[in-house]
């Protein structure tokens, strides 16, 4: 008995080990022919978009760290080496976290030394002169065809820009786009192409038409071109943002007529919440080009330079928001553009036939040199189920014996790794999950390293006079949501902040004012002043009800775009009308009102104090109110206005704790 229980156990463990070893079994390998003399497709770039004042605080980080961040962006084989850039062409109107100032704010003025799009487009030229310039508007001002955008104001508003650009900064600016996310007119394409080629901008190409949303709406500029020859010779490339879904048969046809297809905007978002999902951006690059023919791909932003409580935080592969400590974070997301960037360079070829979706999980993407003697294969496994085996047989002149390797993975990133030696005829690798391997026969590819200081909070108390600035500058830690503050001389000695905006521009979130915010995302008890004056007041009691200056405290956008066309900011503000009257206000509730004075155009000081949930208003040291709310806990100062021009002097920021 005991024997026959003894075999029925060695036969019972001998059926586990079987199925085991059964069970570890590496599942078949998925083979891939690299030919680079098979069909290919021409690779246009990685590029990122600075719009939306996404790039606002980078200017004002001290050296060296303002150079180091700027190296880890645009330097060749160092970090993301973007290849490509897109600026936002500012037209004075919030575009996201801010706005961008405008070369042209009445018609016939021209001043091309306005904001910091100038400035990043020439540093990416130092530092890579092969890059490529694009721009696009996401508004313009008000007066462009009397609140029309499409109209030819609107086409002489981009030609000065193009012209401006060469003329005063020696940059080329080779594409240009539409109107961001908003439907396109045919005609007035058809007017835009026609008013560059007579201002000798023939070679200038035409993007259209950068729209976001559901893939019919994406891809509806295809569809008119397929029907319209004139508007198919006017556009030179389609350009989608978020690509998704299925390329239409139409814009796949403009493909094989010469067309080309891009990803014009690109990120990675939780659409409900505008917070950054992570990990996919490698994975972004690849499928765009094998799910979508896209042969180019720019992400918005390059840098989070922008405070952290503003819309869609998180965009860039750095995060550089605290100028005043010069502290940065360099991103997972950077190594992920960089195991393409180091590898390719716009002018070499897709090899379509080895660009193929992985059976468990990611995707390979190859990619030949113009002479199709060199190779890099870029392989992610982002959502990859399990690990699996890659066999790649070299064919036709790639007919290297090794690959240099670089990976990364969750716990490190952009790794020099074992060369893959070519055994049997092919190169084995054996892919894990959630890694990124970059396989090359090139060299060059470095992870380049700064160390950056230790992030502190912003220094209070805060007091700013603008006496040490040139005019028209843009104070340092200031970011305008609305309007645009700039330095002025006071006829009185020294300088005062002027909002220089008196219309609404043709908007793109529904500013209602103009304001600027400043500080630290952390800040709770804490007291705002600032000195105001307006510039004019008219006699006019319905305009003097909507002639108002203001001061804010605990402003915290969020990450959504709730916050666009409310009354007030978010946060705490009170707000001082020409006739007298007064309020404290939130986005969606006025908290109290009154009337004191007329301010007049003399200068007053208005102050707001938040103190747990006490809330103080003042007006030239006298309390006007106090109310309890304890609605918002923490955020940053801001001043702001009606659209008018009035003057800001002695802005202070002090703790009250």
């Amino acid at each position: 008995m005991k024997m026959y229980k003894f075999l029925l156990s060695v036969l019972f463990m001998a059926i586990v080990w079987t199925s085991a070893a059964q069970s570890e079994k590496p599942a078949s390998a998925f083979t891939i022919t690299v030919n680079p003399q098979s069909q290919t497709d021409l690779f246009e770039g990685i590029g990122a978009v600075s719009a939306g004042a996404s790039s606002r605080l980078l200017i004002d980080y001290p050296e060296p760290y303002r150079s180091q961040i700027l190296d880890y962006l645009f330097l060749p084989n160092f970090g993301a080496g973007f290849q490509h850039l897109k600026v936002e062409i500012g037209g004075d109107i919030n575009s996201t976290d801010g706005t961008e100032p405008s070369h042209m704010r009445k018609k016939g003025e021209e001043n091309f030394n306005r904001g910091y799009e100038w400035w990043l487009m020439k540093e990416a030229i130092k530092r890579n002169p092969d890059i490529i310039l694009d721009g696009l508007a996401w508004g313009a001002p008000g007066w462009l065809g009397d609140g029309k955008f499409y109209s030819k104001d609107g086409a002489n508003y981009f030609v000065s820009f193009i012209k401006g650009a060469k003329k005063v900064h020696n940059l080329d600016i080779k594409y240009i786009g539409i109107w961001n996310e908003r439907e396109f007119d045919p005609e007035w394409i058809k007017l835009y192409r026609k008013t560059l080629d007579e201002n000798g901008l023939s070679k200038v190409k035409i993007v259209a038409a950068d729209l976001n949303g559901p893939p019919e709406r994406i891809w509806s500029v295809a569809e008119a071109m397929a029907k319209d020859p004139e508007l198919a010779k006017a556009i030179d490339i389609i350009g989608v943002h978020y690509p998704h879904g299925v390329t239409p048969p139409s814009a796949l046809k403009l493909k094989q007529e010469g067309k080309r297809l891009w990803s014009s905007e690109d990120g990675e978002w939780n659409w409900t919440t505008m917070n950054p999902l992570t990990h996919l951006r490698a994975q972004k690059i690849n499928t765009n080009f094998i799910s979508n023919n896209l042969t180019k791909t720019e992400f918005w932003s390059p840098i989070t330079s922008y405070y952290d409580c503003l819309p869609a935080p998180q965009s860039g592969v750095i995060t550089a928001n605290t100028p005043w400590s010069g502290a940065f974070i360099v991103g997972q997301k950077l190594w992920e553009v960089a195991h393409t960037t180091q590898f390719v360079k716009p002018g070499w070829f897709y090899i379509v036939d080895a660009c193929k979706k992985l059976p468990l999980g990611g995707s390979v993407v190859a990619y030949t040199s113009p002479d199709k003697k060199e190779v890099s294969i870029i392989i992610e496994t982002t959502e990859a189920s399990a690990e699996q085996l890659l066999e790649l047989f070299p064919d036709g002149a790639f007919n290297q014996q090794k690959l240099n390797v670089w990976h990364s993975n969750q716990l490190e990133q952009f790794v020099r790794s074992e060369d893959l030696i070519l055994k049997d005829g092919k190169f084995s690798i054996q892919l894990k999950p959630n890694c990124i391997y970059s396989l090359t026969t090139i060299s060059g590819q470095k992870k380049g390293i700064f160390s950056s200081p230790a992030q502190t909070a912003f220094p209070l108390p805060y007091t700013e006079n603008f006496d040490t600035y040139q005019p028209s500058a843009i104070p340092k830690y200031l970011c305008d949501q609305g309007g645009a503050f700039e330095v002025e001389q006071n006829p009185g000695g020294g300088n005062i902040l002027r909002q220089q905006i008196e219309k609404r521009g043709i908007d793109w979130s529904e500013s209602k004012f103009a304001y600027s915010v400043i500080g630290d995302l952390n800040w709770n008890d804490i007291e705002v002043s600032c000195d105001i004056a307006f510039e004019n007041v008219t006699a006019e009691p319905e305009l003097q009800q909507k002639l108002f200056m203001q001061i804010s405290a605990r402003c915290y956008n969020g990450s959504t775009w709730d916050a666009f066309g409310k009354l007030f900011p978010v946060g705490y503000t009170f707000r001082w009308y020409a006739n007298g009257n007064w309020e404290i206000g939130t986005p969606n509730r006025i908290l109290a009102k009154g009337k004191i004075q007329n301010p007049g155009t003399a200068w007053h000081n208005l102050k707001i104090s938040c103190k747990g949930d006490k809330i103080s208003a003042f007006f030239d040291n006298k309390k006007v109110q106090e109310i309890t709310d304890a609605t918002y806990q923490r955020g940053l100062a801001g001043i702001g206005c009606s659209f008018d021009r009035v003057g800001f002097d002695n802005l202070k920021v002090v703790d009250i704790k």
